[in-house]
């Protein structure tokens, strides 16, 4: 409508409830967008960015509760790859659970497969064959894919757990990398004598994750 009066006018417009309706629709249509734009960028990004299948946690649980005889653990060995922080690791019981075996599935980081992201951070540095202690590998063992950090070493992971460790986000393949703030280098028979060996009422402390391995990883992964 105009208004009249000293030979000016003001002209105001208003839309139809179809056309607000229209307008509404379409700005969230672009707000849609923008999310899901946002979102396959965010996957795109991990993708070619992974993060280690086994991150670093941390876990408290008195000691009366560690003692519980669904908690145990087992030895395991380290191969000395980055690769490993990006395995998974299955524990697997027999037939009336007699007998337990460590199942790893390591995922495919040949050129153009659906891991490849995987292999662009184990590549990511020149030193794909140096040892933590500086030692390279042969030309083999360092051009395989699996970034050789180090010689294969002994370790110990979670066989079992118990609800107050399972609440903390603690999982069976999990692997003890410290124990009461200390750096974990025993076996799985160790383990359970220092656990046995806390008295009533102690807080005891754990550390998963905290390998040689996942640290590798996530140092490359900064380099990408």
């Amino acid at each position: 409508t105009t208004g009249g009066g000293g030979g000016g006018g003001a002209i105001s417009c208003q839309l139809s409830p179809a056309a607000t309706a229209v307008t509404a629709m379409d700005g969230r249509r672009n707000r849609k967008r923008q999310v899901d734009m946002e979102v396959k960028k965010q996957m795109d990004y991990m993708k070619s960015h992974p993060l280690p299948l086994r991150m670093p946690k941390y876990a408290e649980v008195a000691a009366s509760e560690a003692n519980s005889a669904n908690v145990s653990f087992l030895d395991d060995r380290w191969d000395g790859t980055v690769l490993d922080a990006f395995t998974k690791i299955t524990i697997r019981k027999g037939l009336l659970g007699r007998t337990v075996t460590i199942h790893k599935q390591q995922p495919n980081v040949a050129a153009g497969a659906t891991d490849s992201g995987i292999r662009r951070v184990i590549d990511a540095t020149s030193g794909d064959g140096a040892s933590s202690q500086g030692r390279m590998k042969s030309p083999s063992r360092s051009s395989s894919g699996k970034g050789y950090i180090d010689t294969e070493k002994s370790r110990v992971i979670v066989a079992s757990l118990n609800k107050y460790l399972g609440r903390q986000g603690i999982v069976k393949g999990d692997v003890v990398s410290h124990f009461n703030g200390e750096v974990f280098t025993g076996t799985a028979s160790d383990l359970v004598k220092l656990i046995d060996g806390s008295y009533e009422g102690e807080l005891l402390t754990f550390v998963f994750n905290a390998d040689s391995a996942v640290a590798e990883a996530l140092k490359r992964r900064s380099m990408i």
